[in-house]
């Protein structure tokens, strides 16, 4: 049998109905499909490491951000309202009649209509009195009338026969095929996030749906954030499920996703808060040809977008998007609080009516990166829930850019150091933010996203051989593969490719305009947020550099690169603690311990340049210092540069030259060549308290100076 072809599948076998086994939807066409997966793994190996866009192991599980959020208990919903005690709506009024459906008890002339009579067209009693009591089909009790629309209304009913309640949605005869439709989808649908059809009864006619208990989605008090935006991961599987049958909502708002308390499993003391996409009569084929015609206005694409000429799944994800931004707006306000500036950033590229081409093209690339959001919320105080997870869009990095942090200071920096008569030095920077062109080749290769239609062969070759030319320093050839790839400016793959031409030509302004574009696609992504941070770093703007590198270092340590950079911007701007304390918590990363180890020593010690306001260290400062050198395992020359930082700490604090002298002649044994092992002497030397004789002492001993002394005198 035929296997799956989606890329972040590849293993299920496609069954009778033509759905994969594994991931529950239908294979891509033909020219959407990826290579095989043995192709894919021999370009992976054939390839230069780090040099082409990689074959993207994309959305195996986009949905990953519903597992990092607490089951805590169910928002409190308000109680249901009262059994409607007025007539139906008259616009709700048609004859019960299967065969006739005509419009009854309607007014005229500005006089209401009747509440009660019979239809003109066929004689069929109706009563619109009160729709409490209301008995249809002879099975189901009407309690209460729930809503309306433009199909009809819908009702609470009591469902004799399986002595439970249903919801009742009358219609009216001119949507009858519509009806037909929405039922004839909705049997075929099971999923935990959607409404479930239970029947369909001719009388009226109606559809007989399952009772969510709950109410239209919205914000409750106590919501957190992150609860908001769970529904939504859940509303995207939701719409992935129904993508993947070919299928379109075509009417996402918060008033067809009910919230509602689920009962937890057995042991679960609190019931859980859950949503369901309800409401499925505007329902239809992604193979439809046609504009949209039932939809609601506020939550659809503006009249003119290209989603009205030819819908896409992008018509229900422009909707989710405009949801989520109403039922998050009051934790809008503060785009400062952790997670609500990814957030504003991703709900304005999934309803950007500019460029509509940016808008998500999938549940699963909107999922990736809505978790991703979710991700950056839960890792930040107090909950600091940290998730180690492998970026979907870009690869592995390896290079901790601690900028000279993580080791010792240079040698070369003593043997050029002077010093003043008072013993105090003149050296280079202890450190520094990495050079711009460091930069460009520590940042990670993207990956490919199998959802991009713009990434084919050839602009995935050109991306690759503009990233090799990087990699050579030819910046003019790297500019004009990244031209030949085609891609449009507004492409987050552009913006990427870019911003590293620009750190190439140390255009540092220019790379961080670029990879501030690169955010705005990508709001769930880390790496686009640590290019920021190291681009505001070495633009001295420490302020902007902290935000972005205590975002990326609270969500994941292992990305090294922020927390070095993180705990140089706290030192700089006078946070000696605070930078220690990052430094600390990086030595838990296996992958940074050493450096991380040394990085304490070094900030418990050092007094930059640059540091506003300067604060030299404490003597706690030191002792720390010292303790930590003596668990440290580096080699004889390390631990002399270690140790000759630490006593001209000390030296600043207390003046003990001589100490600090000895300290800095034992740098003379590591010296590489007899230059600056005399250059290191001399500094010592230069560095020796200077002598005292004490002759006036000696004189007041014998009662002569040196000069009257004879030879005899002074040979003894």
């Amino acid at each position: 049998m035929p296997r799956c072809n989606r890329p972040d599948c590849g293993l299920g076998e496609i069954d009778d109905e033509g759905f994969c086994a594994v991931c529950d939807r239908r294979p891509l066409p033909p020219e959407r499909a990826a290579p095989s997966a043995a192709v894919a793994r021999e370009q992976r190996v054939g390839s230069p490491r780090g040099v082409s866009v990689g074959v993207a192991q994309v959305r195996p599980d986009p949905w990953y951000g519903l597992g990092l959020i607490d089951s805590g208990p169910a928002a409190d919903l308000p109680e249901p309202p009262p059994p409607v005690v007025g007539p139906v709506a008259e616009e709700h009024r048609f004859c019960a009649n299967p065969v006739c459906g005509q419009p009854v008890g309607r007014g005229h002339g500005g006089e209401p209509g009747r509440t009660a009579g019979f239809c003109a067209d066929c004689g069929t009693r109706f009563d619109f009195a009160q729709p409490h009591g209301l008995t249809i089909a002879g099975r189901y009790d009407v309690e209460r009338v729930l809503g309306s629309g433009a199909y009809g209304a819908a009702y609470l009913a009591h469902d004799r026969n399986l002595e439970t309640q249903v919801v009742l949605k009358a219609l009216n005869r001119s949507v009858a095929r519509t009806a037909e439709h929405e039922r004839d989808v909705l049997v075929g649908l099971r999923h935990d996030s959607i409404v479930r059809i239970l029947g369909y009864e001719p009388e009226g006619p109606h559809l007989v749906l399952e009772y969510v208990p709950g109410v239209a989605l919205s914000a409750r008090d106590g919501d957190r954030l992150e609860t908001l935006l769970a529904h939504g991961v859940r509303i995207l599987q939701a719409l992935d499920y129904l993508h993947a049958r070919g299928l379109l909502h075509c009417d996402v708002k918060p008033l067809n996703v009910i919230r509602f308390r689920e009962e937890g499993s057995a042991g679960s003391a609190a019931p859980l808060d859950r949503v369901r996409l309800i409401d499925f009569g505007a329902v239809r084929s992604q193979e439809e040809a046609g504009p949209i015609v039932a939809y609601t206005k506020a939550y659809a694409p503006p009249e003119g977008d290209p989603e009205h000429v030819r819908p896409t799944p992008g018509f229900d994800l422009y909707g989710l998007g405009m949801t989520l931004r109403e039922v998050c707006r009051s934790h809008g306000a503060d785009r400062a609080a952790p997670g609500v500036d990814s957030l504003m950033l991703l709900l304005d590229r999934a309803t950007d009516v500019v460029v509509p081409e940016r808008r998500f093209v999938s549940a699963r690339q909107f999922g990736e990166q809505l978790s991703g959001v979710v991700r950056q919320i839960v890792a930040a105080p107090p909950a600091g829930r940290q998730v180690a997870r492998p970026s979907a869009l870009f690869g592995s990095m390896t290079e901790p850019l601690h900028g000279g942090l993580g080791t010792a200071r240079p040698l070369d920096h003593w043997v050029r150091a002077t010093a003043t008569g008072d013993a105090l030095l003149t050296m280079p920077e202890p450190f520094s933010c990495p050079g711009p062109r460091d930069i460009a080749g520590a940042l990670p290769t993207p990956l490919s996203d199998p959802d991009d239609p713009r990434i084919g062969d050839a602009a995935g070759n050109a991306l690759a051989e503009s990233r090799l030319a990087l990699r050579r320093s030819d910046v003019t050839r790297a500019a004009q593969a990244l031209a030949h790839a085609g891609l449009p400016d507004w492409h987050w793959l552009h913006a990427w490719y870019s911003g590293l031409i620009a750190l190439a030509r140390e255009d540092v302004p220019r790379a961080a305009g670029h990879f501030t574009e690169v955010r705005r696609a990508l709001p769930g992504e880390l790496i686009p947020q640590l290019a920021l941070g190291l681009c505001a770093e070495f633009r001295d703007d420490h302020q902007v550099a902290r935000s972005h590198y205590g975002t990326v270092f609270d969500t994941t340590p292992a990305l090294g690169g922020a927390g070095f950079g993180l705990a140089r911007v706290h030192l700089l701007s006078g946070r000696r603690a605070e930078a220690v304390a990052t430094a600390e918590r990086l030595t838990q990363e296996f992958r940074y311990e050493r450096e991380a180890r040394v990085a304490v020593i070094r900030l418990l010690v050092t007094v930059p340049v640059r540091q506003t306001p300067p604060a030299p260290p404490t003597h706690d400062d030191l002792a720390g210092a010292r303790a930590a050198l003596d668990g440290l395992h580096v080699d004889d020359a390390a631990a002399a540069a270690l140790e000759a930082e630490i006593q001209y700490a000390e030296f600043l604090r207390i003046h003990d030259r001589l100490r600090l002298s000895e300290a800095v002649r034992g740098l003379g044994a590591h010296a590489p060549t007899e230059r600056a092992y005399v250059a290191l002497v001399d500094l010592a030397n230069r560095l020796r308290p200077p002598l005292d004789w004490r002759w006036p002492a000696l004189r007041r001993r014998t009662g002569r100076s040196h000069v009257e002394a004879g030879p005899d005198t002074l040979s003894s």
